[in-house]
């Protein structure tokens, strides 16, 4: 963690003047040092050069990166039914990049910053799934608690005959991007704007932001992905105390904030890549990325952030994170009701499963905050409603974070 940063540190004063170094995605496998390893990051610069309207950004940026995280699988890979038992955890080797245009509009009453910025984007990406690095070790899987990881093989022909799909890996359509040989080249296109209203200083917030975005991977350019995903996302905060010292420097503060997220998604072929961000189980802590995804979601996210002291420099302090999530999904599970695969609605199979359709969270997070980077730190969940669909018999859940969601 301390190499990450000083890297990070080292690049940012190479970069001066018209370039800056940019950092925009870190990620972990749950299974290398309890997930507080980042295994994936992604980083780049952004030219701010073109200077296209006199006073407002005007910047291009270009990322690149890639590593090896854990995923987990929680739809039949024939039928595309929510799994409650049988689950599947396996690896990827990822490596992405992006090339991003963004120009601002406008002077937010925030100073520095634009009060609209647009924005296009192309993304690129090649994956390779291959088999759990624990493979053949029980891990929790669902309602018959902790049973054998198989391999990606055994699980999608269903080898051992008990998961009752027999033989689904040749030209899977609920997994488009693991079908056949579990590898993948794929693209995505995005377009958005953002309102900011929000002066954020980490430790203090007071504004709001509103966001709108249209990503979309257009199935004529036949990689396996055909899909279309639209978000909205606004987020207010209010400081509620704050002392600082002598230097300027934060002592204690209490920061109130919440969250808004709205996204349908839906199209013949979304790759597992795509439903992990817009998937119910994601957006509300506690659950599981990639479960109840669904083509509409809406979530709300309120968080009540004490921010310790900064006793080294500004940027790096303590934060105890306290959260009351809700949620609810709707529509389609991704991939039914095309290809010939019939529709698997959210209120239908709640009702087969005895699934939740609103789910309800609340816990805190103990991070350790640096600067604009990382918020590394430890997370407790208690699930109000709904179960976690790895783990059903546990009402605390439990995991590593590496940063802030909003």
């Amino acid at each position: 963690m301390v190499v990450v940063l000083v890297l990070a540190l080292a690049v940012c004063s190479v970069f001066a003047g018209d370039f800056k170094f940019l950092f925009t995605e870190l990620d972990q496998h749950p299974e290398i040092l309890a997930g507080f390893l980042p295994t994936l990051t992604t980083i780049g610069v952004g030219y701010n050069g073109l200077d296209l309207i006199e006073g407002d950004l005007t910047q291009v940026q270009v990322t690149l990166g890639g590593g090896y995280t854990q995923r987990a699988l929680f739809q039949d890979p024939a039928t595309g039914e929510p799994l409650i038992d049988n689950q599947m955890l396996y690896d990827t080797i990822q490596m992405r990049w992006n090339l991003k245009f963004l120009q601002g509009f406008g002077d937010s009453w925030v100073p520095g910053k634009d009060l609209v910025t647009a924005y296009v984007g192309y993304e690129g990406r090649v994956e390779k799934g291959v088999d759990s690095m624990v493979l053949g070790q029980e891990r929790l899987r669902g309602t018959s608690g902790a049973t054998a990881i198989p391999s990606l093989d055994a699980w999608f022909n269903d080898t051992s005959g008990t998961c009752g799909w027999g033989s689904t890996k040749a030209g899977n359509l609920i997994y488009p991007d693991l079908a056949d040989d579990y590898s993948a080249f794929m693209t995505n296109f995005y377009v958005g704007a953002k309102l900011n209203l929000m002066d954020d200083k980490m430790v203090s917030n007071e504004g709001a932001t509103a966001e709108i975005k249209l990503q979309f991977a257009p199935g004529f350019i036949k990689d396996g992905a055909s899909y279309y995903s639209v978000t909205f996302n606004g987020v207010a905060g209010t400081t509620l105390f704050e002392i600082a010292n002598k230097k300027g420097r934060n002592l204690f503060s209490i920061v109130a904030i919440d969250r808004v997220n709205v996204n349908w998604t839906d199209g013949d072929s979304v790759p597992v890549y795509a439903s992990m961000p817009v998937s119910l189980g994601r957006k509300v802590r506690g659950f599981n990325t990639n479960s109840f995804n669904t083509n509409f979601t809406v979530v709300n996210n309120l968080d009540i952030r004490l921010a310790g002291p900064e006793p080294v420099m500004d940027g790096i302090f303590p934060r105890l994170n306290i959260f009351f999530d809700m949620g609810w999904h709707a529509g389609n599970y991704f991939n039914t009701g095309h290809n010939g695969i019939s529709a698997k609605t959210a209120s239908a199979m709640a009702e087969k499963y005895g699934l939740e359709r609103f789910l309800c969270s609340t816990g805190f997070q103990l991070e350790m905050c640096f600067f604009d980077f990382i918020d590394l730190g430890f997370q407790l969940a208690y699930l109000i409603n709904g179960a976690n669909p790895r783990n059903p018999g546990s009402s605390f859940i439990t995991g590593a974070t590496f940063f802030l969601d909003f």
